[in-house]
């Protein structure tokens, strides 16, 4: 137990984004509480973080165990991002295991915030619980917070984040706890999973053209598909932001207002110095998920004064960099 300081609690603390939020925090000043089963996040990418004064880790399974929120108060803040995520053909060939896992991990979250209170609790959701028929268009698929309903995301992630985002409101609703959602886009960046079947689009081509042999990068779909990438350094910020926010308004659309073809994060790839591909393939039998999606993050900006800051070109060459050093370890 940590007595008489107060805590920041963060789900998912091994993962991408958990790890940078936790290491900001850190630097910030702040009690850090990280939580994490290493289904996805590593160990490795905290080990900076297990030997400082201001970061204590628990493993733990948020579903089942019971031990790792015992000492929160209502003075600490709770940043929930752990879910079961993944590149677009695991989610859809598991796709009632992503969708369960991800409501019995919400259900318990809201359980506890319930009991214990937390005077602060933000949930990272996702732009893939709007509306697929909203997701037509790489031109014209911009995504704003009043969008979200009529409710009718395409993928089974998609309705578990939402749902999730339902039960948190109802539990916090009459509770003194401050409740925010950043509906993210597609994040990208360094600490990441690149190389197993869970890896996301950026990282996972990445890896491909890395490792070809043959000088031919295969790109799922024919590319015309697109993303809002957003790094994971403007997570943080938005993140930061969020929590010292005391404005009226709950929702905000994190993201950047244009999308990124998949071609076109293919055709970064092949210039960059480290890879070797002569020939982008497109399997345009494999899955390629909603058309197109960007962000109107018009009420981010007025509200917490947020901005996506990293230029994707940069992020995308530094994230090169960072896997194929990885690679070499």
């Amino acid at each position: 137990m940590i007595k008489n300081k107060y805590k920041i609690f963060v789900t998912g603390v091994a993962g991408m984004i958990g790890s940078n939020v936790a290491r900001n925090l850190i630097n910030n000043g702040h009690c850090v509480v990280g939580v994490d089963n290493f289904w996805r996040g590593k160990k490795s990418n905290i080990e900076d973080l297990l030997n400082n004064e201001s970061f204590f880790f628990r493993h733990a399974d948020i579903i089942s165990d019971q031990e790792w929120f015992q000492d929160m108060s209502n003075c600490d803040e709770l940043i929930h991002i752990a879910d079961v995520v993944a590149g677009i053909g695991y989610v859809f060939s598991n796709e009632w295991n992503v969708f369960q896992k991800n409501l019995l991990i919400n259900t318990s979250i809201a359980r506890i915030v319930s009991i214990h209170k937390p005077k602060f609790f933000l949930y990272l959701g996702t732009a893939c619980s709007y509306p697929q028929g909203l997701q037509r268009s790489v031109d014209s698929s911009e995504l704003s917070e009043n969008d979200k309903f009529p409710a009718d995301p395409e993928s089974g992630y998609g309705w578990s984040k939402l749902l999730g985002e339902i039960e948190f409101r109802l539990v916090t609703k009459n509770l003194p706890t401050k409740f925010i959602t950043l509906d993210l886009h597609n994040v990208y960046g360094w600490p990441c999973v690149y190389k197993d079947q869970t890896a996301q689009v950026i990282p996972s081509l990445i890896y491909k053209a890395l490792r070809s042999t043959d000088g031919k990068l295969h790109v799922w779909g024919d590319g015309n598909q697109g993303r809002a990438f957003l790094h994971v350094s403007d997570v943080v910020s938005a993140i930061d932001l969020a929590r010292d926010y005391q404005g009226n308004f709950s929702t905000f659309m994190i993201g950047p207002d244009s999308c990124t073809l998949i071609r076109k994060v293919a055709e970064a790839i092949q210039t960059n110095d480290l890879t070797n591909i002569a020939e982008i393939v497109f399997d345009k039998s494999k899955p390629t998920g909603d058309v197109g999606r960007f962000a109107d993050s018009t009420l981010a900006k007025n509200e917490l004064k947020w901005e996506p800051s990293i230029d994707f070109n940069v992020g995308l060459n530094d994230l090169i960099k960072k896997i194929s050093e990885d690679e070499k370890k």
